[in-house]
C-alpha cells in the first residue's frame, strides 16, 4: 500500500484497490449521493411539504370560519329583518317634508298647554349627513321650572323624533321667569330607505 500512488489509482479499477481504499470510496461516493438525493429530491419535496401544510392550516381556518358563518345565518337572518323592522318603524316617525312645518306648530301647541311663552321657534339651515339630513330648529321661550318640564315632556312624547342637541336655561332678573333656549333637530325621512 505504500508503494501505490494516488496517480495510479483508476476509478475503473475500483474493485481491485485495496479494501480500505475501495470502502473509504464508497463511502464518499454514499456520501455524495445521498447528499445530491437530498438537496435535489427530498429538499424540494420537503418544501413542497411544508406549503402544503402551511395551504392545509389556511384552509381549515378558512373552512372553521365559513362553517360557522353558514351556521349563524338564520340567527344573523333573523336579525337582518328585525333591525329592517325596526328601521320601518323608525322611519314612520320621521317627518316628510309636509309634516316639518306641522311639527313646529305641534311644538308651539305643547308650549302653550304647557303655560310657556314663546319668544322665537325657527328652522335652521338643514345639514346633509352620511345617511340623512338633519333638521335643526331652536326655540327661545320662557315660563317656570314645572312648565319647562312638563313642556320637554311632552316634546319627548310626539311620534315623530326630535333630539334636543343643545339647551341653555337661564333665571330672568325682571319677572323672576327662567328663559330656555334650545336646540333640536329632527330629520328627513327620504333619505333613509329600509332594506328587507
Amino acid at each position: 500500500m505504500s508503494e501505490l500512488s494516488w496517480n495510479d489509482l483508476d476509478i475503473s479499477e475500483l474493485p481491485f484497490w485495496p479494501t480500505p481504499l475501495r470502502i473509504a470510496a464508497l463511502v464518499i461516493m454514499a456520501a455524495s449521493v445521498l447528499w445530491l438525493g437530498h438537496s435535489f429530491i427530498i429538499a424540494d419535496a420537503m418544501n413542497s411539504y411544508q406549503r402544503e401544510q402551511t395551504l392545509e392550516t389556511s384552509l381549515r381556518n378558512d373552512y372553521r370560519s365559513k362553517y360557522q358563518s353558514v351556521a349563524d345565518l338564520p340567527r344573523q337572518r333573523y336579525q337582518l329583518s328585525q333591525l329592517g323592522a325596526d328601521l320601518a318603524a323608525l322611519l314612520v316617525r320621521l317627518p316628510s317634508d309636509n309634516e316639518t312645518p306641522t311639527l313646529i306648530e305641534q311644538s308651539t301647541a305643547i308650549g302653550r298647554q304647557s303655560g310657556l311663552i314663546f319668544d322665537r321657534i325657527e328652522w335652521v339651515t338643514p345639514q346633509p349627513r352620511e345617511f340623512y339630513t338633519a333638521l335643526p330648529m331652536r326655540m327661545k321661550l320662557a315660563g317656570n321650572y314645572h312648565q319647562i318640564g312638563s313642556f320637554l315632556s311632552k316634546l319627548s312624547g310626539l311620534d315623530q323624533i326630535i333630539s334636543v342637541t343643545d339647551f341653555n336655561l337661564k333665571r330672568s332678573h325682571h319677572n323672576g321667569h327662567l328663559s330656555l333656549s334650545i336646540s333640536a333637530e329632527t330629520y328627513h325621512r327620504q333619505t333613509l330607505r329600509a332594506q328587507p
